[in-house]
């Protein structure tokens, strides 16, 4: 017989309240009780094995998330279906029977069969398939079905607690994560040294991006607001894919676009003026740019087509002074732009740039220029006050003086 809902709802109350009393076995087995209804809501699945990890029952747990496993796959929630699959790893890498599922979930393959027909035998029914639905969510859904079966197979589940950090301030950010279970709070600090909540992340939600594409370090703390479950997948193992899968150097380019480089845009004072459909129509136009360490960029005296944003990397920006010898002027890394004022004038370069490591560049060509300028003249006093600045840097460089930022 059918449970009815209200039913698993006051079941699922008494159950969670045993369980915040520490009465484990208690709480299981008022979920044994509405267990069937898991195959509707396989969250019952994976709350009695987490309740039975709780009660150090590693092998239990194990036979409830692999319900949960299967119940998430059947229903079409791949993502969460593989987070379940590789936290039963966690607990036993012997795991055969999951790492086969996790297999079959990154082909596509199901295991249900249809039911025999009666009559005169016929040929063997087919194999059906569980078909893989990439998920809704920014960056993976802009993948194919082939493209993500292979970023999935590279990801890590990591299970947090209530209040558990995933990484804090400083630390290196060479990862981009997923929630595929609960929700986590972005955390940062005042100028009291309060702690302040910046942003609360929940299912679907990708986060890490900053750190993921520049290789700089975490600018905020990461935390779980609730037990959560968190995909990541690191750099290398992206280059990894990438070398099967090209396209996907275009996908993250474009996630980048969309993530990094508009929220540098709205706060760079040239671009601060644009709307947000302004600048959403101008991503669409950025093209990037490579660059080999000692490659030449910009050369003191030619007419400026283009400006850059650092995408990763670094360069160098120098002049010539009086005697002929090069003059430091200023390193830029990422986020840094420049060029802007070459471009949006018809002055020629004052500083050659070279890259000082192998560098990615976002490139700017004038027509873009020219159209902020056409909409938004006030842009012009900007632009004006940094070339009295920046020409004024140059010359002092030239002089052996120290110079100030990049034309």
């Amino acid at each position: 017989m059918a449970l009815d809902p209200g039913i698993v709802s006051a079941a699922k109350e008494r159950a969670e309240a045993l369980f915040a009393r520490g009465m484990y076995r208690e709480a299981l087995s008022t979920y044994e009780k509405i267990k069937a209804y898991g195959e509707k809501d396989p969250r019952i699945y994976l709350r009695m094995g987490d309740i039975a990890r709780k009660d150090n029952d590693d092998n239990a747990a194990i036979v409830h998330y692999k319900g949960a496993a299967s119940a998430f796959g059947r229903l079409g929630f791949v993502i969460k279906a593989i987070a379940v699959c590789k936290m039963i790893i966690s607990i036993d890498p012997s795991e055969e029977a999951v790492q086969k599922k996790l297999a079959e979930f990154c082909a596509g393959q199901g295991e249900a069969q249809p039911a025999p027909k009666s009559g005169p035998a016929t040929q063997p029914p087919a194999k059906e398939t569980l078909s893989i639905k990439v998920p809704k969510t920014p960056l993976f859904s802009d993948f194919n079905e082939a493209e993500f079966l292979d970023v999935v197979r590279k990801v890590r589940s990591r299970a947090l607690k209530e209040g558990e950090c995933l990484f804090r301030e400083g630390d290196p950010g060479d990862s981009i994560f997923l929630v595929a279970e609960g929700e986590v709070a972005v955390e940062g600090s005042a100028k009291d040294s309060s702690r302040v909540r910046l942003a609360t992340l929940k299912e679907g939600s990708i986060f890490g991006e900053f750190g993921f594409f520049s290789g700089s370090k975490r600018a905020s703390d990461v935390r779980a607001v609730k037990d959560s479950v968190i995909l990541e997948i690191t750099k290398a193992e992206i280059e990894e894919i990438i070398k099967t899968h090209e396209r996907v150097s275009s996908i993250l380019f474009d996630f980048y676009k969309e993530r990094v480089v508009d929220r540098l845009m709205a706060l760079s004072e040239i671009f601060k003026p644009l709307s947000a459909g302004e600048r959403k129509e101008m991503l669409g136009r950025l093209t990037l740019k490579r660059f080999e360490k000692g490659a030449s960029i910009a050369k003191e005296g030619e007419r400026g087509e283009t400006m850059y944003l650092i995408k990763s990397g670094a360069v160098q920006v120098w002049v010539k002074d009086r005697k002929g010898s090069q003059k430091p002027v200023a390193t830029l890394s990422e986020g840094d732009f420049f060029g802007e004022i070459a471009l949006a004038t018809l002055r020629p370069r004052v500083a050659t740039v070279t890259a000082l490591q192998d560098a990615e560049l976002v490139e700017f060509g004038r027509d873009d220029i020219k159209d902020v300028l056409g909409r938004h003249p006030e842009i012009k006093g900007v632009l004006e006050r940094a070339i009295r600045e920046r020409v004024t840097g140059a010359v002092r460089a030239r002089d052996a003086e120290n110079g100030g930022p990049l034309l």
